[in-house]
């Protein structure tokens, strides 16, 4: 496929994933996403040969090496070869995922259904993709910015909390209220330590 289809599909699983993952840097990951959904075809006009080494899988090593830098970067990378990787299998010739182990292009679909580059083919995928950019890069820009909530997290609202030492002319009340955004795995347990030492442990009440 043509370089700007396979910095489309980059754009769509990146944005995807940032919504997914409440990632935060959301310019710096596209800029790396999209420069590495062409980064295959690059290597293979170094090497001379077209989907050659530059399109194997066993590219995604020394990106994964990355993660141990930065794990953003890495991700990033990663996800603009995936997508020119996905994108290459659905063409007429497919793509060398073995390269150079085995040289046999891996293949979706039929001979008949396959897309061949720059046809109409090619150009309906491209738009159908921009059409779904549009609404995912809405949500994790909004996301991004702290204005829509990720459904990943729940708001959790806290019982408020009363104390009182009866029969005493100096009667203690304590009252508070806390309210959290945590996820799912959060220890739903707050345990409070008094003046005098003794504790108290509070249930969270979801709401």
């Amino acid at each position: 496929m043509r370089f700007y289809t396979h910095i489309a599909g980059a754009l769509l699983l990146y944005i995807t994933f940032t919504y997914l993952t409440d990632y935060s840097n959301l310019v710096f990951g596209i800029f790396f996403a999209c420069w590495f959904s062409i980064f295959p075809d690059l290597m293979d006009k170094l090497t001379g040969k077209h989907r050659g080494f530059g399109h194997s899988i066993f590219w995604l090593v020394p990106f994964l090496l990355v993660g141990f830098l930065n794990l953003g970067i890495a991700a990033a990378m990663i996800i603009g070869f995936i997508s020119h990787i996905f994108l290459d299998i659905l063409t007429t010739h497919g793509c060398p995922l073995l390269y150079p182990l085995r040289t046999k292009d891996f293949v979706c679909f039929n001979k008949k259904r396959r897309i061949k580059t720059g046809t109409n083919q090619e150009k309906s995928a491209l738009s159908f993709i921009l059409f779904l950019i549009v609404p995912f890069l809405i949500l994790a820009i909004l996301t991004n910015i702290g204005y829509w909530d990720n459904p990943s997290e729940q708001s959790l609202a806290f019982a408020s909390q009363s104390n009182t030492i009866n029969d005493s002319p100096n009667a203690v009340k304590n009252n508070f209220n806390l309210n959290f955004d945590v996820d799912d795995d959060t220890n739903k347990n707050i345990t409070v330590k008094k003046v005098d030492e003794n504790t108290t442990t509070i249930l969270i009440n979801d709401v």
